[in-house]
Order: C-alpha cells, then structure tokens, then sequence
C-alpha cells in the first residue's frame, strides 16, 4: 500500500431560511367531554379557517395532536374534561407570518394557544453539498501539510468517509422577517449545516 496520510477535514454552509412550520392549538375545558371536544373543534376551525383566508394552502396543514384528558383536583376526583388540538401550519412566504400569528389568536379566542415555530430550508440538499466541498477541501488543505512537513508530494486519494452531517443550526445572523401591517414582529434567520470527511491520501516521493 506504500506510505499514506490521514486527515478529517470539517466544513460547513450557511443559507438563508425560507419556510417556516407554525404550531398552533386549541384547548379547551369542559364539565363533561362532549363540550370540552366541541369547544376545542370550534375554536380550531376558527383558527384554520383564518389561516387559509390567509393564503397558506390546505396541503401545508397537518394535524399534529388530538387528545382528551380528565383534570384532577385533588387526584383521584375529576373536575373538567381539557381537549387540545394541535396544528402544523407550513408557511412559505416569510412575511406573512406576523400576521397569521395575530389573526390565529384572535380567532381561536381564550382556546388559542401558539407552541413554537420552526424554521427550515426548503431545499437543503445545495447546503449539504456545499458543506461536503469545504469539509474535502478542509482536509486537502491538512493533508498537503503533514506532507510538506514530511518531506513528500501529496498524492491519489485511497479512501473517503464521510462522517455524520449535522441538521441545520437555528443560530448565526438573525434576520427581521418583514411582517404585514398589524403582524407580530417575528425575527428569521440563517442555518447552517456542518460536515467532516475522512480522506486519505498516497504520499508520493520525496520532494
């Protein structure tokens, strides 16, 4: 196999996100767990009537959870019923999401409630591959160095493995997503994806 150099090179690529994923929810509490359902179900229309008078398709919706719960005070007695619906709203266009935030709330009235928002990459497959080419050329930078240091040319590359990439990190230059009038302010930003690769590499004759 002749002599040989190993090296882990790390990299990394930042974008921009583009599409965000709403949590939103409707809760409930009743005497009985017919009223509490039915609360529940009409202040969750409410919200995903608004939200799709707000130009989010009816594809991006998801239901994301429906439960039922006895409330206790003290255990074991049971006071109400709580009913929770939950949805996922995909939204695309940025700046409407202030907007879709207040119009949710005021909607869905004391049963509204918000869970987070998620941002992500529509297309994150450019990042990876992005990544992939700073960690390689990362490891081509170290690999051409131990074999200065040792006194030889760098030669074919033997081996390749890539190691585990990271999902995209929500930290890094946050950004004012710009909210129509009335909206929530609501601050997006960029996430970055990190990659590591193991080359190794012949060393040539000496130089």
């Amino acid at each position: 196999m002749g002599r040989s150099v190993s090296v882990t090179g790390f990299g990394y690529a930042t974008g921009t996100y583009d599409q965000a994923t709403l949590r939103l929810a409707a809760v409930a509490r009743a005497a009985n767990p017919g009223d509490a359902t039915a609360r529940a179900t009409y202040a969750m229309a409410a919200i995903r009537e608004v939200v799709l008078r707000g130009g989010v398709e009816e594809s991006a919706l998801a239901t994301t959870n429906v439960s039922l719960s006895p409330v206790h005070d003290p255990w074991p007695t049971v006071v109400a019923y709580e009913a929770t619906l939950g949805l996922a709203v995909k939204v695309r266009d940025l700046g409407t999401i202030g907007s879709l935030l207040v119009s949710a709330v005021e909607s869905g009235g004391d049963g509204a409630r918000v869970d987070g928002i998620e941002f992500t990459h529509r297309d994150p497959a450019a990042l990876h591959h992005a990544a992939r080419e700073s960690a390689f050329a990362d490891a081509r930078a170290k690999a051409e160095q131990f074999a200065g240091l040792a006194g030889q040319a760098l030669g074919e590359v033997r081996h390749v493995v890539e190691g585990a990439a990271s999902m995209p990190d929500p930290r890094g230059r946050v950004m004012m997503a710009r909210a129509d009038a009335g909206g929530a302010p609501i601050d997006a930003g960029e996430g970055t994806i990190n990659s590591t690769v193991t080359v190794t590499w012949a060393l040539g004759p000496a130089v």
